[in-house]
């Protein structure tokens, strides 16, 4: 059996089943557009729709005809609040991680300072007053000099 020609169109009429068979899902190919179905009856379907659009039907009319008749033909219709929701739920989650770091970030940093504060306390009670982590030359000697009062012991 030899597959009806095309109807001759105009380019919107084109243009328009065009887009309908790259939108909508092929009752013939399970998980392939209209568009990308190598079947014969993908093709006879698009010469219906061809058909259609020349006749001066509109997008709506033509997918809503579709639809009653192969009802799978629009594939996932997306629920908006799904996807918001996800997109909101992934935000909060990055902005928890972001704080959780931070936190242990400066906890890190915390501990840290009280013991370079430490180091500087006791060169102080060596007798200067310490603004960085050298030693002075005084300081130096007051500690040979405590060490070798511990190694007389």
């Amino acid at each position: 059996m030899v597959a009806p020609a095309p109807p001759v169109a105009s380019p919107e009429a084109e243009q328009l089943v065009n887009e309908l068979s790259h939108d909508l899902m092929s009752p013939y190919c399970p998980g392939r557009t209209i568009a990308t179905c190598p079947s014969p009856q993908a093709r006879k379907l698009e010469n219906e729709m061809l058909v259609k659009a020349s006749a001066g039907a509109t997008r709506e009319e033509i997918e809503a005809e579709l639809v009653a008749r192969f009802p799978d033909i629009q594939g996932y219709v997306g629920r908006p609040e799904l996807l918001w929701g996800t997109a909101i739920a992934a935000i909060l989650a990055i902005l928890a991680i972001a704080l959780v770091a931070r936190r242990w970030i400066r906890r890190g940093s915390a501990a840290i300072a009280p013991t370079a504060a430490g180091a500087a306390g006791a060169a102080g009670a060596a007798g200067a007053a310490a603004t960085d982590l050298q030693a002075s030359q005084r300081e130096i000697d007051a500690l040979e000099d405590a060490l070798d009062d511990v190694d007389d012991f």
